[in-house]
């Protein structure tokens, strides 16, 4: 007898290309910060426990949230302590789980902790005891002010219908990490720019495309006369008022277009996901870097961008000075905004130093006895903003 055979009919074994489909589910984090500062301390926490100042609403992950400070604890059994908290604003929602993390500005101590948010659980998360109050105003309080950071993490799911796979793996463009290794290698180098004593080797084209006072120096009308007032054919060119470490700042954004790396810092943002991908808090720009040092830097980035034309540079610099806006900063942070004119800083810096509270406590630091000095029609102007918002 003959074997079986395990051949299907013949109708069937003609077959086409296969249909290679694939989807996805992917869990991620969706981050976003806050920062909330309390004026008037000492009148909040007369008031006793369960009196809280609350936060504006902010969105992180599609959700609105808001910060509760209690001053003098939630419950009478929270004596000694503040209370903070993360609750959640919108309504109709089944279930958000995220991670919620406060620390007061100046300290390196993080309270962190997990959990879900149900409709039929009360709707805030936080720490009943998150700090003693005598630490707060023994250490922490600034001209009777409290600054706390939430940052709030939510997890967010993303299903996908399945797709036809593709076949090609296109690589993302690399245009500017080659130019960014034609600078550190320097092949091709046609011109040498000398900032006080350290010099750069550089590409003319590429300096000239990128920045229009570069391209008006090396190609314009006066190129000639440069190159015979620098001696060397033009070789050579210097670059006066500026310290390396800003022209330096200024070449890696010419040629990657992209601020230099950073790491995260409370309150400045640079690199991170999504549409703003130039956002993440700057910590420890470079190793032993304050705060404060690294919010200089970044001053120095602004002004050394104005100077050269590069208007995306100046706005990266700008957007993550706008997240850095403090008691201490303001006033000098204003006059920067008004010198490189950075009309989004500048409103933004307005806005803080008139609202409620705000104003004595900002009178107080050296940068606003600099601003009454340097740039008296400034200090009308907030006048003039601090009656508008009382009036109103």
């Amino acid at each position: 007898m003959a074997a079986a055979s395990n051949v299907p009919p013949s109708s069937s074994t003609s077959s086409s290309s296969p249909h290679n489909t694939t989807s996805t589910h992917s869990t991620e984090l969706v981050k976003g910060t806050h920062r909330f500062t309390v004026a008037g301390f000492s009148l909040q926490k007369r008031n006793g426990a369960g009196h809280f100042a609350k936060s504006g609403s902010f969105d992180v992950g599609g959700y609105s949230w808001a910060v509760m400070f209690y001053a003098a604890g939630e419950k009478e059994e929270d004596q000694g302590h503040v209370s903070v908290f993360l609750e959640l604003q919108s309504t109709g929602v089944e279930k958000v789980t995220v991670k919620y993390t406060f620390n007061i500005s100046g300290s390196s101590l993080l309270s962190a902790g997990w959990g879900d948010f149900k409709p039929s659980s009360k709707c805030r998360l936080g720490f009943n005891k998150f700090m003693e109050i005598e630490t707060v105003e023994d250490v922490y309080l600034m001209n009777d002010c409290v600054t706390i950071h939430c940052a709030v993490e939510v997890v967010r799911e993303k299903k996908a219908r399945a797709t036809v796979s593709r076949r090609i793996a296109v690589p993302p463009p690399a245009i500017c990490r080659h130019l960014e290794q034609l600078l550190e290698s320097k092949k091709g180098s046609d011109l040498t720019v000398q900032v006080g004593e350290s010099k750069y080797d550089v590409h003319r084209a590429v300096l000239a495309a990128r920045s229009p006072v570069f391209r008006a120096q090396f190609f314009g009308p006066m190129a000639a006369a440069n190159r015979r007032a620098s001696g060397g054919g033009g070789r050579c060119v210097r670059v006066h008022d500026m310290r390396p470490a800003a022209f330096e700042a200024v070449l890696h954004f010419v040629y990657t277009d992209t601020l230099p790396p950073v790491k995260e810092e409370e309150g400045f943002l640079t690199n991170n996901s999504a549409s703003r991908r130039h956002l993440v808090n700057l910590r420890d720009a470079a190793a032993g870097c304050s705060k404060g040092e690294v919010r200089v830097m970044v001053r120095e980035w602004l002004a050394a961008a104005d100077r050269f034309g590069l208007e995306r540079m100046r706005l990266l610099c700008e957007d993550a000075l706008c997240e850095s806006i403090g008691v201490a900063n303001a006033a000098a942070t204003l006059r920067l905004a008004d010198r490189h004119h950075c009309a989004l800083l500048r409103a933004l810096c307005m806005e803080y130093i008139a609202s409620p509270g705000m104003l004595a406590a900002v009178m107080a630091t050296k940068g606003f006895k600099e601003l009454k000095v340097a740039c008296p029609s400034l200090l009308i102007e907030i006048l003039e903003k601090v009656g508008c918002c009382r009036s109103e």
